[in-house]
């Protein structure tokens, strides 16, 4: 064994062997027993970290999510990854934003699944953005302070760092804000939620083995009907901040969005510790 890094019983030294059984020996063993001493070495030495260092929002077609994840992510002051997982692989793969749009959250069909073995070395287009998401999903897991939602990024990191938030809303509200933001019938908007709910229930599935619609995968669901939006936004933000050490996040770096766009930094939100695709 390494002598430098042995473990060796507690005892002076040989250069101050008289002294071993003095009251100097023993004061600084005492000291160093305290429970204060130990409490203040264990904070010099651990490194304070957040409970969350990302947040991932799956969701229902239609429920408000996109509104709800900018909103948090401009609260928290961190990054958000929608629109922006579909951009920035595009421009990775060299291809069309469209392109990219068409394979987004798209679960592997059975004939590719049983061709792409037999020919490795040809990697379809779909397979290619599925490696490049993989990688930039541990990406900004990795650097944290990030909001991301959908494409089963919450299965891939941590759960113990990943605040899991499933957002839903009922059917009838979903279908109206799809065909407000859509300008299509009621009745279409209604299919097309019921489609993208299934493409994106069969994506977890099939790249993860995780139901989307399973409240046991997430530490929240959230009615942004029923709740609203803006306590939606609180409640997540507010999960986040609880989990940070205390003083290690300051109230002025969560300031309210309202307040935030009418230019009134003055009201934030404070933590207990230092008080007493597409919306789609």
């Amino acid at each position: 064994m390494d002598s430098e890094n042995a473990i060796v019983p507690y005892r002076e030294s040989a250069s101050t062997g008289q002294e071993s059984g003095s009251a100097k020996g023993w004061f600084g063993w005492l000291k160093d027993m305290l429970p204060g001493q130990n409490r203040a070495k264990a904070a010099d030495e651990t490194h304070a970290q957040a409970r969350f260092t990302t947040v991932w929002i799956s969701r229902e077609a239609g429920s408000g999510s996109d509104i709800v994840a900018r909103q948090v992510a401009a609260r928290l002051n961190w990054r958000i990854y929608n629109e922006e997982f579909v951009e920035i692989i595009s421009r990775r793969m060299q291809v069309s934003v469209d392109m990219i749009k068409s394979l987004d959250e798209l679960a592997p069909g059975m004939i590719q699944d049983w061709i792409l073995p037999l020919r490795e070395q040809h990697y379809a287009p779909q397979e290619t953005y599925m490696d490049h998401l993989e990688h930039l999903i541990r990406e900004v897991g990795h650097v944290g302070e990030a909001v991301m939602v959908g494409r089963g990024a919450g299965f891939l990191l941590p759960e113990d760092r990943t605040l899991r938030v499933r957002i839903i809303a009922p059917e009838v509200n979903r279908a109206a804000r799809m065909a407000d933001r859509m300008g299509v019938s009621n009745r279409t908007a209604r299919r097309m939620t019921r489609d993208l709910d299934r493409r994106r229930n069969q994506f977890d599935w099939a790249i993860y083995r995780k139901e989307s619609s399973d409240p046991h995968n997430y530490h929240m669901t959230l009615d942004t009907t029923a709740l609203g939006i803006p306590l939606c936004v609180d409640m997540i933000t507010l999960a986040v901040i609880r989990g940070f050490p205390p003083g290690s996040f300051t109230a002025q770096k969560v300031v309210r969005t309202e307040a935030r766009e009418s230019g009134d930094t003055s009201r934030s939100v404070t933590p207990a510790s230092e008080s007493s695709s597409d919306s789609m």
